[in-house]
């Protein structure tokens, strides 16, 4: 096949989702509820100006921007990546992806999901149908691999990324991408990369000082809910996980906090502040 020929795949930065107590979701919440937490998935901009339709992919692509498919609790997120505005779509894309996750977080949701580049069909209007061999390789990651609530990023999107501009910020270098990758990702171990939704979300709220603090007391009740509700043990290993990874962020915290530094607008130590954030253990 000739390099210019239109096959209608087309490269995207793809995230298959799953809702953690869907079934439950569905008797706690009205129809009407659920379809506004969910609309939190679907971010797609629409020209300010009629267009001609496009009739080949590389025409149709002026930025970089998402597409949204669900059925249920299984949601597939998929943003373009050969455009002809080059705007760094990983870092656009995990800055999504943090924001769903802090909506989320705040409507009481645990998501999981696994994000990777490659080949899909979206249809040159977003018009579909949606599949791919991409889609393919983050549901197989996160059925198989993404057990606890975390949003996964592939070590095949992080590979591509490093070797490829085109996936990377207009005017960036590569020091450029992997500093912005540095704050955003998280890796227990040898475990996955994934996106540190509590460290990397200080920066995002109107004023951190007071609403970080607050969003992280949200973590900290939706967890503590969850853990005395006395879950089944594969739910209650997910509750744990999560535990763990908010008293590691609280405590990286509180050993970069000076011991007189005071918090003005809760009038309390920033230590004491944080400390009541830690949640306890057993």
């Amino acid at each position: 096949m000739k390099e210019d020929d239109d096959d209608g795949y087309e490269r995207c930065v793809v995230t298959f989702f799953d809702i953690l107590g869907f079934r439950a979701l569905l008797k706690q919440r009205t129809a009407s509820e659920i379809a506004s937490m969910m609309s939190t998935f679907r971010t797609v901009a629409s020209p300010a100006e009629p267009v001609e339709p496009a009739r080949r992919m590389k025409d149709a692509r002026l930025i970089s921007e998402p597409s949204v498919e669900w059925i249920s609790d299984a949601i597939v997120r998929s943003r373009t990546v050969d455009v002809q505005q080059q705007s760094g779509p990983l870092a656009w894309e995990l800055i999504d992806l943090l924001h769903i996750q802090i909506d989320c977080i705040r409507n009481g949701i645990l998501i999981r999901g696994a994000t990777t580049i490659g080949q899909m069909h979206l249809g040159l209007n977003f018009d579909g149908p949606v599949f791919g061999p991409a889609l393919v390789e983050a549901y197989e990651m996160e059925d198989s691999e993404v057990v606890y609530p975390r949003i996964v990023v592939m070590d095949e999107a992080l590979n591509a990324h490093r070797e490829d501009r085109s996936l990377w910020n207009s005017g960036h270098d590569y020091d450029d991408e992997k500093e912005f990758l540095d704050k955003w990702l998280r890796r227990d171990g040898a475990g996955p990369h994934y996106i540190d939704y509590l460290r990397a979300s200080f920066g995002e709220f109107d004023d951190p000082p007071v609403h970080w603090p607050t969003f992280l007391q949200e973590h900290k009740e939706l967890i503590e809910k969850g853990l005395q509700s006395d879950p089944p043990a594969r739910v209650k290993r997910k509750y744990s996980w999560l535990r763990t990874y908010h008293n590691e962020v609280i405590r990286e915290v509180l050993d970069s906090t000076k011991p007189d530094a005071f918090s003005e607008d809760f009038e309390v130590p920033i230590r004491d502040l944080f400390e009541d954030l830690l949640i306890a253990e057993g």
